[in-house]
């Protein structure tokens, strides 16, 4: 959740980039920067985005492993070598 006290003008951040990154290692809190009042993106130490990017990965593996068992009973998959060669023509295996 970002919160108000981290929505700061982009000039803001161009003259004390510094800061910002210093707070950004210390806090790991995003940081939201506007042009025009308007946000226009959201900065983010390393280690945050990265442990984002982990979350989002394990979403799509659980969502995808629940679609493939929903589809179970009715019959909706495919034989397990033809599952293997479209795995296998996806990885250029």
């Amino acid at each position: 959740m970002l919160h108000i006290d981290h929505i700061h003008p982009v000039t803001d951040f161009v003259r004390n980039y510094r800061t910002y990154l210093t707070r950004l290692k210390e806090t790991g809190r995003p940081e939201v920067l506007t042009v025009n009042g308007v946000p226009e993106c959201v900065l983010l130490d390393a280690k945050s985005y990265q442990a984002m990017q982990d979350a989002l990965e394990s979403m799509r593996f659980v969502h995808a492993v629940n679609e493939a068992l929903a589809g179970m009973p009715a019959n909706d998959g495919v034989p397990v070598a033809e599952g293997f060669q479209g795995i296998r023509e996806h990885l250029d295996l």
